[in-house]
């Protein structure tokens, strides 16, 4: 997959974590063609941690989207860091675990909306 290819999947997986109501029809299409495994490792490992704070402020401060240049960069440090440290790839194990859980129902209304078959 090009880099162009991430940044496409991670800015649209990002609308999940956005303060207005989410089309996860139309998330599901901008992700279509897209391998399930890679877009479910995208939304729990890369997108997610990125951008779930969002959800938790009070006022959030994103509302009609991320920047892809602001996300690819934050995901990019994110996967570098990951590699270069034990500690880190620990406690990036630990918080995605939290996420699956915290976000279980966001994935299955995106997971109902997307085609995966062959």
């Amino acid at each position: 997959m090009t880099r162009e290819e991430r940044i496409h999947l991670w800015s649209a997986l990002s609308d999940v974590f956005v303060d207005t109501e989410v089309d996860y029809g139309y998330i599901a299409r901008q992700v279509a063609g897209f391998d399930p495994a890679t877009v479910q490792a995208a939304f729990f490992e890369d997108v997610a941690p990125a951008c779930y704070s969002n959800m938790l402020a009070p006022i959030p401060p994103i509302w009609t989207g991320f920047d892809s240049a602001w996300l690819s960069e934050i995901i990019e440090q994110a996967q570098t860091a990951r590699r270069s440290s034990t500690m880190r790839r620990l406690r990036d194990r630990l918080f995605i675990a939290y996420l699956r859980r915290a976000l279980k129902a966001e994935w299955a209304k995106l997971e109902q909306e997307l085609d995966f078959e062959p």
